[in-house]
């Protein structure tokens, strides 16, 4: 009997050890393969595929696009990679793009600038620069829908790091759609023309943090955002990427924390709503939003949104040129406004029931704003602002009828007014 106990302790040390040895292994070949996937580049590498040298239309305005593009399609067949751009200037003359479990790092130093010209009649410039869609997948037809498409993507910006439009009308830095967990870190985006800086449709678990969003050419009517979160729906004309399935899908757990916005007509918001998909648990928090020229935020058609710690400000001479409000809710169902200061607006929140202008469903939206949102409210900070008071306009009631409602602020919150 004690001869088999020893036999079964000495068995059961045999394969705990070759257990440890094998997951070593494993854990080696892991990092190994990741090592193996990361690659370097500069503004004067070649394209992974020397093959493409060869390429009619490579050449000085493409070579950035082709340069990218040959690690793109690597990370694709290699299931992810990380590609890290030295300093320098990469002008991207076509849309790239970006498949799952790629990270793309920028260190100090490095441009990303729209491109505009191609040098070949082979094929017209993009609008957009980055497409979160593997390279195999990108010219087909609804390949997407749902949250199913590529997923853990991260854009990460070390030093000073710039995105650069070049005021290339209707560009796009980056488009997501279907996607899951996104990251855009340390990122200065400049320079959007009727258009937006990040397109955000249809996507799930997405961080935009630590990075600005500076200057766009548009002229005071426009409402473009530097931040739109938007659905593939074919009847709001918002969403063009035919390989998306084009369901309607809201995006959902979306943080902007840390960013800053400044000198274009909105920071984050939707244009255009699809019935009863609502973009559900966005996070704003801890942002900087300075003269701007339409209300920061537009929060149409959202749900259980969390807006706090940001600061609004206006000069007192762009307060009276644009004469904005600090955000705008249209449909938006019970929000969180709370501990944020707002600096020369008319009034710091204004919440109505909205129904789409031209493009879209016909269907009002109404907002649905609860006892303990307004007791929210009554946090923020409130300095040089036309009106002092917030209305509710058409906010349901416990009996299912809607009525106006306000909300008063006291004096202790309440700084000089215009």
């Amino acid at each position: 009997m004690r001869n088999k106990v020893i036999r079964v302790v000495i068995l059961f040390f045999i394969i705990v050890g070759l257990s440890l040895i094998y997951e070593n292994q494993y854990t080696m070949t892991t990092v190994q393969a990741a090592q193996k996937n990361t690659y370097t580049i500069s503004p004067s590498s070649k394209p992974f595929d020397p093959i493409i040298l060869r390429y009619s239309t490579y050449n000085k305005d493409t070579k950035d696009y082709y340069l990218i593009r040959s690690y793109l399609e690597l990370f694709e067949k290699k299931k992810g990679g990380t590609l890290i751009f030295k300093k320098g200037t990469y002008t991207i003359s076509n849309a790239l793009y970006v498949p799952s479990n790629v990270t793309l790092q920028f260190e100090d130093g490095v441009k990303i600038i729209k491109g505009t010209k191609t040098g070949t009649y082979v094929f017209q410039p993009s609008t957009s620069i980055f497409q979160l869609i593997r390279p195999s997948k990108a010219h087909s037809t609804g390949v997407y829908d749902k949250y199913k498409g590529e997923k853990n993507i991260k854009f990460i910006g070390k030093g000073n790091v710039t995105f650069d439009m070049k005021n290339h009308e209707r560009g796009i830095a980056i488009i997501m759609g279907h996607n899951q967990n996104v990251t855009v870190e340390g990122i200065q985006f400049k320079n959007m023309y009727n258009a937006h800086f990040i397109e955000m449709d249809a996507s799930k678990n997405v961080t935009i943090k630590n990075s600005s969003f500076k200057n766009a050419k548009d002229n005071a009517s426009s409402i473009k955002e530097a931040i739109n979160l938007d659905t593939p729906d074919r009847t709001t004309n918002g969403w063009s990427q035919q390989w998306s399935k084009f369901d309607a899908y809201p995006n959902t757990n979306v943080l902007i924390e840390k960013n800053e916005f400044s000198n274009m007509p909105r920071a984050i918001g939707t244009h255009k709503y699809s019935y009863k998909k609502l973009h559900n648990q966005v996070v704003i928090r801890s942002n900087i939003f300075y003269n701007l020229r339409k209300d920061p935020i537009r929060a149409m058609n959202w749900s259980n949104t969390l807006i706090e710690k940001n600061t609004f400000k206006m000069s007192k001479k762009h307060a009276e040129t644009f004469n904005a409000n600090g955000i705008i809710a249209n449909g938006t169902i019970n929000p969180t406004i709370r501990n944020n200061t707002f600096d020369y607006f008319n009034t710091a929140v204004s919440f109505t029931p909205h129904v789409n202008n031209g493009a879209g469903t016909n269907e009002w939206i109404y907002c649905e704003v609860t006892e303990q949102n307004k007791k929210d409210l009554l946090t923020n900070t409130l300095q040089n602002m036309l009106s002092e008071i917030i209305y509710i306009k058409n906010n349901i009631q416990p009996d299912g009828t809607r009525k106006t409602e306000r909300v008063d602020f006291p004096e202790s919150v309440l700084r000089k007014t215009i």
